[in-house]
């Protein structure tokens, strides 16, 4: 039997005003927030978009201004708390700018950020904020040749044409290192995802840095650097911190640890306590991202505040700067460590 549906018809700008009784120019304007238009005028538009589903064509409207309103984000992992808050707060601006936003995850992998990147830059996408990344340095070189705004989020650059907003970590855990001499404790150790990112490559060094600074030596056995961390960080935290505990002593072990990430942490205190041993009377646990979570463990985690409004609101300030042809300034931002009961 033949099939006799037909596939509706997409409206158009020109349908809504011929609904609505106005030009062209006006609907343009209501549904950009470009003039001023009476209340009436704007009711009737916005009635007529309703009913005839009425969905504007971004490519069609970036033509008609002459500019590129398409944004990438490309984070680590989709499933990582930190930067999916961090890319939340960043549609919500690109929302009321009315930017069409690509969110993808490049699983730690270069090869995975090469191959998204250059399907952005097929799509014509003209903005790309890249969270982290590493060794990436000749794509993104390649990206602004061919005009992409590149602009780094909790990363570094001295590229040519790129801008970013990171964090000083590796000030802030030669900071942690001085806070935790303070607290009395003789042995820090350091556990984290292979350091393939260079937030987590910037603790190292600001671990190291901390440990001859305040007259710690430094001993390969108390660092815990291990690739099942890279997925499923509480559950492979807990199961790492578990076998460790069985096989060494607790004097062989560090007194205090200094963890890559909250989620982290998380499993490592789960090992911890379910092995006996009390946090921080035998074991101190410092981490970082203050995830919300965070708080409500027991003990609550002392943890590196890094504020991701803040670092969303940086990056747009970046994205506008460079479509209004404005100086895009590099920015570092301050990191707090929250003092609560695990160390």
């Amino acid at each position: 039997m033949k099939n006799t549906k037909r596939i509706k018809k997409r409206s158009t700008m020109e349908d809504v005003a011929q609904m609505a009784g106005v030009t062209i120019g006006t609907v343009s304007h209501v549904i950009n927030g470009t003039a001023t238009i009476s209340a009436a005028t704007t009711a009737r538009v916005k009635e007529a978009i309703e009913k005839l589903n009425y969905i504007p064509n971004v490519a069609a409207q970036n033509m008609r201004r002459k500019e590129n309103r398409q944004l990438g984000l490309l984070v680590p992992k989709l499933t990582n708390m930190f930067y999916s808050e961090m890319a939340n707060a960043i549609m919500g601006e690109a929302d009321k700018e009315h930017y069409t936003m690509m969110i993808c995850g490049y699983e730690y992998s270069l090869e995975q950020e090469k191959k998204v990147l250059y399907n952005l830059l097929q799509n014509n996408v003209k903005t790309i904020i890249i969270a982290n990344g590493h060794d990436d340095e000749e794509y993104i070189r390649e990206l602004v040749g061919q005009g992409v705004h590149v602009i780094l989020a909790d990363r570094r650059s001295s590229e040519k044409g790129v801008s970013y907003v990171a964090y000083n970590n590796v000030a802030t855990a030669e900071k942690i290192i001085g806070f935790l001499k303070g607290r009395g404790y003789e042995r820090i150790g350091f556990i984290s995802e292979p350091l393939v990112l260079n937030n987590l490559w910037d603790r190292f060094v600001g671990y190291k840095a901390g440990l001859e600074k305040y007259g710690y030596p430094y001993r390969e056995e108390y660092v815990h650097i291990s690739e099942k961390f890279r997925h499923g960080h509480a559950k492979n935290g807990y199961f790492y911190m578990k076998k460790l505990l069985k096989d060494r002593k607790r004097e062989e072990l560090p007194s205090v640890f200094m963890v890559s990430s909250d989620m982290l942490a998380i499993g490592v205190i789960k090992a911890i306590g379910e092995a006996g041993y009390r946090i921080p009377e035998d074991f101190g646990i410092v981490a970082c991202d203050n995830l919300e979570i965070s708080a409500y463990l027991q003990p609550p985690l002392t943890t590196i505040k890094q504020d991701q409004m803040r670092l969303a609101q940086e990056l747009w300030k970046q994205v506008t700067a460079y479509r209004t042809g404005k100086r895009v300034k590099n920015i570092m931002l301050e990191q707090e460590l929250v003092v609560r009961g695990s160390c």
